[in-house]
Formats: C-alpha cells, sequence, structure tokens
C-alpha cells in the first residue's frame, strides 16, 4: 500500500519512443484564481482568473538522438511519463526551450522545456515500442567550431534556442483554436576558452560589425556536433547569423588565462 515508485519504475515518453538518458522530468499545472468580494458576500467568491499554465521539464544526458531533439519549429507532439502499467501525460505539447551543456570531464547535458495546450491528465499515454541506441559520447568526440579556436583549447560550451508560441481560445472552449509560432527563434551559447595567442576583440566592434546578414562572424560557423564513440552524429546545435556579443577575459592566481566568448542568433 505504501510502496515508493522508485527511478526504475519510471519511462518517459515522447510520441512513441522512449526518452533515455533522462535525468529528472517535472509536470506540473497552475491555476489563476481570483477572490471578488460582491456585496451580500461575507466569504468571497472565487473565479477563473486566466488559462490553465501547463508545462513539462525534461533534463537528460545526451547519449542518443531522440524525438526531442528534432523537434521542429510549430510542431507538436504528445509525451507522458509512465509507472506500472499508469500513465501521466498530453497529447499537444510544444518546445519552447531547449538547452546543452558541455564541459571538460563530464557527459554533455541538454534540457528541454515543453508547453502543454491540451489537458494533462491520468491515462494520457505515448508510449510505445521505439527506443534509441544507447551511444555515450567521449571529450574526443564533440567538436566545436567559433572565433579562436584553431590554436587555444576549448573547456566548455552552452547552448540555448528559444521558441515562442501563442495561443488563440475562443469563447466555451478550454482548449487554444489555434496555436501560432510566432517568429523568429532566438539562440544563444557561450564558449569557454583556454587561451594561448588570442586576445578579445575591441569593446566597440560589436557597433560597426554587420549584425544581420547569414555571413558568420569572423568567417568562421558557431556549431557544436557531438557524436558517439563509434563515430555516429548524436545531434548538431548551430547558431544562425550569429554575432559576438561580448567577451570576458578571466585571470586567477591558481588558474589559466580564460576567454569567455557569448553569441547571440536569430532565425
Amino acid at each position: 500500500m505504501f510502496e515508493s515508485k522508485l527511478n526504475y519504475d519510471s519511462h518517459f515518453f515522447i510520441d512513441g519512443e522512449e526518452i533515455s538518458g533522462v535525468d529528472s522530468v517535472d509536470i506540473s499545472y497552475s491555476n489563476s484564481a481570483n477572490v471578488s468580494k460582491p456585496l451580500g458576500y461575507h466569504a468571497g467568491v472565487t473565479t477563473v482568473g486566466g488559462p490553465t499554465q501547463q508545462t513539462v521539464s525534461v533534463s537528460r544526458y545526451l547519449i542518443s538522438n531522440t524525438p526531442l531533439e528534432s523537434v521542429s519549429q510549430g510542431q507538436n507532439f504528445s509525451g507522458s511519463l509512465n509507472y506500472e502499467g499508469a500513465a501521466y501525460g498530453f497529447k499537444s505539447g510544444y518546445m519552447t526551450s531547449m538547452s546543452v551543456n558541455c564541459a571538460v570531464g563530464a557527459i554533455p547535458k541538454s534540457s528541454y522545456s515543453l508547453v502543454v495546450y491540451d489537458e494533462l491528465r491520468s491515462g494520457a499515454n505515448a508510449s510505445g515500442t521505439a527506443t534509441s541506441a544507447i551511444d555515450i559520447p567521449s571529450q574526443g568526440s564533440i567538436s566545436i567550431t567559433c572565433d579562436n579556436i584553431t590554436s587555444n583549447r576549448v573547456i566548455g560550451f552552452d547552448y540555448n534556442a528559444s521558441f515562442n508560441y501563442k495561443p488563440y481560445y475562443t469563447i466555451g472552449s478550454e482548449h487554444p483554436a489555434d496555436v501560432k509560432y510566432i517568429s523568429p527563434t532566438t539562440y544563444n551559447a557561450s564558449v569557454q576558452l583556454e587561451i594561448d595567442d588570442v586576445m578579445p576583440k575591441s569593446g566597440y566592434t560589436f557597433l560597426t560589425e554587420d549584425k544581420n546578414n547569414d555571413s558568420p562572424i569572423g568567417n568562421s560557423r558557431v556549431t557544436l556536433s557531438v557524436k558517439g564513440r563509434d563515430g555516429a552524429t548524436i545531434q548538431t546545435y548551430s547558431i544562425p547569423s550569429p554575432s559576438l556579443v561580448s567577451e570576458q577575459l578571466s585571470s586567477t592566481a591558481d588558474g589559466s588565462l580564460r576567454l569567455t566568448l557569448n553569441y547571440v542568433g536569430h532565425q
């Protein structure tokens, strides 16, 4: 009666495929409530203050290519958390943000934020038999392309993409009548280098560079490619129309000289 459900009892699915390497899943909803105080009511009246907010957050080790990595802009999908024959999930979710972190000595990790526009409920089952082959990457199977890395050591990389959606509601319906993707998608990347022979750009360079064309800054692209140990590509991330917006030069008494490059992009 009081048996706990442990990590190996739980499985997370997206569009019929079990997501491997999951570190954590959070599924939640919240409602906005207004307390009105009309004449003649001593205790007040609770009323609905807006649409129900339903979100899903997923954190996983980047050890396989899953439907989460291949979701395109404006595409909805189903998902569920299953344990011992029960399922709690959704039928219409959208990706709102995705982030990736790579560092020396650690397995790459990715995080995803989803918004749900149908109803989170028990019995919504997105399970299936499909699975992704696990292929754990190593430091040598991760490659990064950006400014100044030819002769300088990359020790860390952070990547984030944000997607915006607008639901349209009609009178008499609990669910949105339509959900529109709002462009552009915005991207951010941060690259940490141990310095050998590079110097930061001048502080005013950003003011005079062309920031809105598709050619990469400094004739280099900002991309992260993660491969498994067998050489197969797990995923490639890029910054469209990248602009180098800031640099941070750091020196400490007990460490090497480091440079952090921060990029933004859009599509």
